[in-house]
């Protein structure tokens, strides 16, 4: 009798396991901060899909997307920018959400900042170097004051205004304020070596494939 009593529940484990394990979904909120390449921005001027509309795309089809949040996004997004949003509490008017109660919320937050910025003249001064640095650690500590989960940060990567050496020791710094703060960090130094990833090359904005390609390279992580 014991014996059919413990089969019974090692049965009903069993069972209950593969019923929680087959329809249970994880609520899964996703917040994108940054400028023009957080949002997909073309060659052309025209929003394309993101990484973060394929990150959606994988965690509709695994969980449950409970928010989706592109709208703190701004093509032209500065270090300073962001950083008066996050002090100032910066609240959105279609929704009535603000910044830090975004955040907090978010299981997966990326940003992308910096392109814009920097990409703007030939030369980029030391001091300019230092400033965002100085700015993307602030932007790092206020993220980890509000959310202790998954925060995605995207290198920068070489353009015609932007050269290797400027990107090797931005991005040398980016690397040592991720370790600090625990972020994961995505490295597309290599991207636009490859052709297929580009729309044209007048432009540093890339293509879909590439967008896909550095959303895998988030996954890789969350795989782990």
């Amino acid at each position: 009798m014991k014996k059919k009593i413990m089969l019974t529940i090692i049965i009903g484990s069993i069972l209950t396991f593969f019923i929680y394990k087959v329809f249970y979904h994880e609520d899964i909120n996703i917040v994108a901060l940054g400028d023009g390449v957080a949002t997909g921005l073309t060659a052309y001027n025209v929003k394309g899909y993101s990484y973060n509309d394929y990150l959606r795309d994988y965690f509709e089809e695994t969980s449950i997307v409970k928010e989706y949040i592109t709208e703190f996004n701004n093509v032209d997004e500065t270090t300073e920018t962001l950083i008066l949003k996050l002090q100032n509490n910066y609240t959105l008017e279609s929704t009535g959400v603000s910044i830090t109660q975004a955040i907090s919320k978010a299981k997966i937050l990326t940003i992308s900042l910096g392109m814009n910025e920097l990409s703007h003249k030939m030369e980029i001064e030391t001091e300019e170097v230092e400033s965002y640095l100085t700015n993307m650690e602030k932007i790092l500590k206020l993220l980890r004051i509000y959310n202790k989960k998954d925060i995605f940060l995207i290198s920068l990567y070489e353009t015609t205004f932007l050269n290797s050496t400027k990107v090797t020791e931005i991005n040398d710094g980016l690397r040592k304020l991720c370790d600090t703060y625990q972020v994961h960090y995505i490295d597309i130094t290599d991207i636009l070596s490859n052709k297929e990833y580009l729309f044209n090359n007048k432009s540093f904005y890339f293509n879909y494939r590439a967008h896909r390609y550095i959303s895998e390279e988030m996954l890789k992580f969350l795989s782990n």
